[in-house]
């Protein structure tokens, strides 16, 4: 059908504005807005479907197949968390962090979609960076990406550190956007709803990650350089646990102006 008859059939349906369909529909089919806006293409039926499954709350990156982060392409499908602006911040904090210190290797803990690993690759494609993630899928797709970027980046299969309890002396920074979501939310959000549960969930208050890292792992992480996502719902829950290591804790904000991430450093390094 053409876009005005598209454009009352969904308004009729769904009671969605004009502007919003072509909203929609300039992503799905990546196009510019202004092609919709003094013209009435042809629509296909499939790029119809897409919409309508859109509309009904179905994430619009997982129909498309793609996302930009920090001005990069990443592949993404249901086998990886949607990757959120915040994150975005995540990488930047990193990249001033690494900046500073004296950082030769890191560790991309839970890369999923691997977006941090990556564009910490192509910041620095000097530094040695390893990405691990507890699904053999998520690591399809980490693959796929590390491809379509042009860079190197050796992954391993594993849950938490155990890939690395023989090289762990090597990493000098761990970064990770870890599941903390409460499992109460499971089924309260629609957009989370089609997500990977593994990468989001993380026990009834949102900290078994952090909980198990520091319990099991301690002598693994306590002299390591460690930056890590949490919500801001969270974080003062986070930072406790994450203090317990030796060393300086920091929250730091997002560019909201939102505590969002935790920083944790020996004493030796400075602000």
């Amino acid at each position: 059908m053409n876009l005005n008859e598209l454009i009352n059939y969904l308004n009729g349906k769904y009671n969605i504005s004009r502007l919003n369909i072509i909203k929609k529909l300039s992503m799905i089919e990546k196009k510019d807005i202004i092609e919709y806006m003094f013209s009435d293409p042809f629509i296909s039926e499939k790029n119809v479907e897409k919409l309508e499954k859109n509309i009904k709350g179905y994430p619009i990156e997982y129909l498309v197949n793609e996302v930009q982060f920090l001005n990069n392409i990443f592949y993404i499908d249901e086998r990886v968390l949607i990757p959120r602006v915040e994150t975005e911040d995540l990488v930047l904090i990193a990249k001033k962090i690494i900046e500073e210190k004296n950082i030769k290797k890191i560790l991309d803990l839970g890369t999923g979609s691997g977006v941090i690993a990556i564009t910490l690759k192509k910041f620095f494609p000097d530094i040695e960076i390893i990405a691990s993630d507890i699904s053999f899928e998520a690591l399809e797709v980490f693959k796929k990406n590390c491809k379509k970027n042009n860079v190197n980046i050796k992954s391993y299969l594993g849950s938490y550190l155990e890939p690395f309890l023989k090289e762990h002396e090597q990493i000098d920074l761990i970064i990770s956007n870890p599941p903390y979501v409460e499992e109460e939310y499971k089924n309260k959000n629609e957009t989370l709803k089609y997500e990977p549960d593994i990468a989001l969930f993380a026990g009834k208050d949102g900290q078994n990650f952090y909980r198990k890292l520091i319990n099991k792992y301690y002598d693994l992480i306590k002299n390591k350089t460690l930056l890590f996502e949490t919500t801001e719902f969270n974080v003062l829950k986070t930072y406790d646990l994450i203090d317990k290591l030796s060393g300086k804790t920091e929250i730091k904000k997002d560019s909201f102006g939102i505590e969002r991430f935790i920083y944790h450093y020996k004493n030796s390094h400075k602000d």
